[in-house]
């Protein structure tokens, strides 16, 4: 599973660097006319957005691959490669959806002695609810 990323890289550098000559010909044309202080602050205001996509883009980039075989289920989680890894067996794991709280969204969880481990964060509740029932029916049929 992996979150949807509308913006691709290429299309983020092109923005940015529109954001990039919009703020500069705003700051040169303020410094030209005597307020020099505008441009770094425009400098500083790219910067801010540049590490705002940087951001949302490591937040893209984040994996989680569940693998169910006949005796274990092994979950694994990280952005390049897996950082977290997970192991059940897979007799023992049982998988719930809590509904929905006010203002939050549902949430998909594998559980196993009292230890909820939540997965899925990034799906919308769609999603969520067809992969619980993949999994529910993948665990049951084991």
């Amino acid at each position: 599973m992996k979150p949807n990323a509308s913006l691709t890289r290429w299309q983020a550098y092109l923005l940015l660097g529109g954001f990039a000559l919009v703020l500069a010909s705003i700051g040169s044309a303020f410094a030209f006319i005597g307020c020099w202080f505008v441009l770094p602050f425009a400098g500083a205001e790219w910067l801010v957005l540049a590490y705002c996509f940087s951001l949302a883009f490591r937040q893209s980039a984040v994996r989680e691959v569940i693998t169910v075989t006949d005796t274990d289920v092994l979950l694994e989680r990280g952005i390049r490669g897996p950082e977290q890894t997970y192991r059940f067996r897979r007799a023992w794991l049982g998988v719930s959806l809590d509904g929905p709280a006010a203002g939050h969204p549902s949430r998909l969880c594998l559980k196993r002695h009292g230890r909820k481990i939540e997965i899925g964060r990034f799906l919308v509740e769609s999603e969520r609810e067809a992969l619980y029932r993949e999994l529910k029916e993948e665990l049951t049929n084991g």
